[in-house]
């Protein structure tokens, strides 16, 4: 198949395997948090949270993994790639063992690390054990998901992930409407998905790659050590990413309340979706600026990396407008019955800085691309460890639960927003050779198209909007035809409007 096509059925099937989740999740949130509240809640991102922080044990292991597998394969070294094959999986099985002896005596004693409501320990702890379980399984069966990625069949897991998350929601709803409201209930359902998933990467491996297979000699200490090599400074990442924003809701637990957790985890909702969509978006740049930089062809390097700015501009200026502009109303028709103005409030704080960061999304490749990882990786170390330590202080320093919740959702956001007006931009250049203030001007240029487009959305929602979904859709659709129509002029090149123009009537 054509590459072009297929990178296009890629993009177009994880992009609708999104929605879809996104769909799932702005259903089931408000049904989730009426039947348990939202401490019960916050108690399903905190324990995600938590089981995360055993990724780290891992994840030097298997961030490389893929990419060893994969050009081993396409080098015909099949000895090679079952090597790693079979090195990752039987090295992920002891340590899933381990893992599931510590996290057991953990769970035994939960109520001591954390603060749960009486009413709320055992049916915690069953969340914590199944999400748990969930994660030994996903663990143990992650190699397995390699064989789409050698055979550039993403699609294949998006159609996965699609029924997947469809089931779930149904067997949520269901469990929610005919029995008592249990948290567990969350848990189970990632089991049941995750082990679906695994099953389909497994038989995806047969059916795609028949020739890795596992087998226990070849098990092979060099390699695992190889992998570790290769993948330790995504582990730095990976710790300083926990520290700068994985400990908020644990913080926000010990050293305030179970409720105040909850409403912390509501308002990250959103903020998360937005971050995935552009992760996603960011990926595809990638190939083809490594191509350019192999080919030392830097000045169109440049000009596309310009370019992936002026678009997710773009793409970032409209939603992050409708959430600014229409949060309130949004929060009150989403979740009635909570504090709809201080869930909008802290998703503000906590999300100032995309405003500067969204755009530059697709800059965090340059580092990969150019060999620059180490440097990256410690800089977001010292941020991460400067958040914590305001984060503590001021803790300590305000006696208010609102004001320690502010303090938790605006640190990582403000320190955030320093690093991608200078170190992202700066060094990113740097490693290019290029002029450091190249990437200034349309950042510039996007924080006047999200106020310009505020404006006018104010003057919609003043003049237009009532509380009700069908009015708040009426003008989130007016703000994004704005938003289209002032991008168009203001962000984008007169060589961007034509290669746009030309696309879309190749394809009329």
């Amino acid at each position: 198949m054509n590459t072009n096509k297929q990178l296009a059925i890629n993009i177009i099937a994880q992009l609708i395997a999104f929605g879809i989740q996104i769909g799932i999740s702005f259903f089931l949130t408000p049904f989730i948090v009426k039947s348990l509240g939202a401490a019960a809640y916050g108690f399903v991102g905190l324990a995600n949270n938590i089981i995360s922080y055993t990724t780290l044990i891992t994840i030097a292991l298997n961030s490389m993994a893929g990419r060893f597998i994969t050009i081993s394969v396409h080098q015909n070294n099949i000895e090679k790639a079952n090597i790693y094959f079979s090195s990752v999986f039987f090295s992920n099985l002891l340590i899933s063992i381990f893992l599931f002896i510590i996290s057991t005596i953990l769970i035994y004693y939960l109520e001591v690390c954390i603060n749960i409501p009486a009413n709320l320990i055992w049916d915690t702890k069953a969340l914590f054990a199944l999400l748990l379980l969930n994660s030994i399984i996903g663990l143990v069966t992650n190699v397995y998901a390699v064989s789409t990625f050698i055979r550039n069949r993403l699609e294949l897991n998006s159609i996965r992930t699609i029924i997947g998350n469809i089931s779930r929601a149904i067997l949520l709803i269901v469990l929610f409407s005919f029995f008592v409201p249990h948290v567990w209930y969350l848990g189970i359902s990632a089991l049941i998905y995750t082990i679906y998933i695994g099953y389909y990467n497994y038989r995806y491996t047969k059916e795609l790659t028949p020739e890795l297979h596992l087998s226990i000699r070849k098990y092979n200490k060099k390699a695992v050590k190889e992998l570790i090599r290769a993948g330790a400074w995504n582990l730095i990442s990976k710790l300083s990413d926990i520290l700068s924003q994985g400990f908020d809701l644990l913080l926000a637990n010990l050293f305030i309340s179970a409720t105040a957790m909850g409403i912390l985890s509501i308002t990250k909702t959103i903020p998360i979706v937005i971050l995935s969509v552009f992760a996603l978006l960011s990926s595809c740049f990638a190939p083809e600026w490594t191509e350019l930089y192999a080919k030392k062809q830097i000045d169109k390097l440049k000009d596309e990396l310009l370019k992936s700015i002026r678009i997710l501009g773009i793409f970032s200026s409209i939603p992050l407008t409708i959430l600014y502009v229409y949060g309130d109303v949004f929060y009150k028709l989403w979740i009635p019955g909570e504090n709809n103005n201080l869930l909008y409030t802290l998703t503000i704080a906590s999300t100032i800085g995309m405003v500067c960061g969204l755009p530059q999304e697709s800059l965090w490749n340059i580092f990969t691309i150019t060999n620059q990882v180490k440097k990256s990786s410690l800089n977001l170390l010292y941020n991460s460890i400067i958040i914590i330590i305001i984060v503590l202080i001021g803790i300590y320093s305000v006696e208010s639960d609102t004001a320690k919740l502010f303090i938790l959702a605006s640190t990582r956001t403000i320190v955030g927003l320093i690093r991608v007006l200078t170190f992202l931009p700066i060094y990113g250049a740097k490693c290019l050779g290029l002029r450091s203030t190249i990437f200034y001007r349309p950042i510039i240029i996007n924080i006047l198209s999200i106020l310009i487009l505020s404006f006018f959305s104010f003057l919609i929602k003043n003049y237009l909007l009532e509380d009700n979904w069908i009015s708040l859709c009426i003008s989130i659709i007016l703000t994004t035809v704005l938003g289209i129509i002032i991008n168009s002029y203001l962000v984008l090149t007169p060589a961007d409007r034509n290669f746009l123009w030309k696309k879309i009537q190749s394809k009329l």
